[in-house]
C-alpha cells in the first residue's frame, strides 16, 4: 500500500497503525521499531514520529524515554476513565435515541450469537464493539461518534489481554440483547440503569484480572 502525499502521510500512518492494533497484528506491549515501520510504510522517520505522537495522545501507544515506543497496555486508571467516558457517551445516546426497532443493531447481536456458538472470542469481541459503536451512532452526532471510536480503540487493546477468555465475552451477547430491547421499547431510564450495571460488571472483571 503506497503512502499518500506528504501533507496526509501522518494521518494515513495513524490510520494504518490503528488498524493493525484493531486486527491484533500489533498487540499490547509490542515495541514499535521506527526503522522497520517507516520502511514498511514508505514514510520518513519524522512522519512516523508525528504519527506516534498522535497515537500517544489517544492513549494507544506509550513513548518511554531511552527505550522506545510500545503499544499501550491499559492499566487500572485508564480502565476506570474509559468506563466513565463510555457511560457518559452511551447514556447520552440512549437519551437521544428514539424508540422502535434498530435493525442494524439487531443484526450485530445475531452476528455475536453466531460467534458465540462457534466459540470465536475475537468475533464476539468485534461484534460487541460494533454494538456499542452503533448504539452511540443513534444520537446522530459526529463528535460523539469520534469520541466513541477513540474509546473503543483503547478497549480493543484491553480485549486482546483477555482474548482467550470465552466466558467473559459470551455473557455480554445476552446483555447487549437485553439492553437493546429496553432501548427499542423507549424505556430510557431502565436502559441507562442496565448500562451502568453492564459497565460496572465489565470494569470489575478487568480490575480483578489485571
Amino acid at each position: 500500500m503506497p503512502a499518500p502525499s506528504h501533507a496526509h502521510a501522518t494521518a494515513w500512518a495513524v490510520k494504518v497503525l490503528k488498524k493493525a492494533m484493531n486486527d491484533g497484528a500489533l498487540v499490547p506491549g509490542c515495541k514499535l521499531s521506527e526503522q522497520k515501520i517507516s520502511a514498511e510504510l514508505g514514510i520518513s522517520r519524522n512522519t512516523l514520529r508525528q504519527a506516534f505522537t498522535v497515537l500517544s495522545a489517544q492513549n494507544l501507544v506509550e513513548q518511554i524515554p531511552n527505550r522506545g515506543v510500545f503499544v499501550a497496555s491499559p492499566d487500572k486508571e485508564q480502565i476506570s476513565e474509559l468506563m466513565v467516558m463510555r457511560l457518559a457517551l452511551e447514556s447520552t445516546a440512549i437519551e437521544l435515541s428514539g424508540p422502535g426497532e434498530k435493525p442494524a443493531i439487531r443484526a450485530v447481536i445475531e452476528k455475536a450469537r453466531q460467534a458465540r456458538a462457534a466459540g470465536s472470542v475475537s468475533a464476539m469481541a468485534s461484534a460487541n464493539q460494533d454494538f456499542h459503536r452503533l448504539l452511540v451512532a443513534q444520537a446522530g452526532s459526529l463528535r460523539l461518534d469520534t469520541l466513541m471510536s477513540s474509546a473503543l480503540a483503547e478497549m480493543r487493546l484491553l480485549f486482546f489481554s483477555f482474548v482467550t477468555v470465552v466466558d467473559f465475552h459470551a455473557q455480554f451477547v445476552d446483555l447487549n440483547a437485553e439492553l437493546l430491547e429496553l432501548i427499542e421499547a423507549g424505556e430510557k431510564v431502565a436502559a441507562q440503569k442496565a448500562l451502568r450495571s453492564y459497565l460496572a460488571k465489565s470494569s470489575d472483571y478487568f480490575m480483578a484480572n489485571l
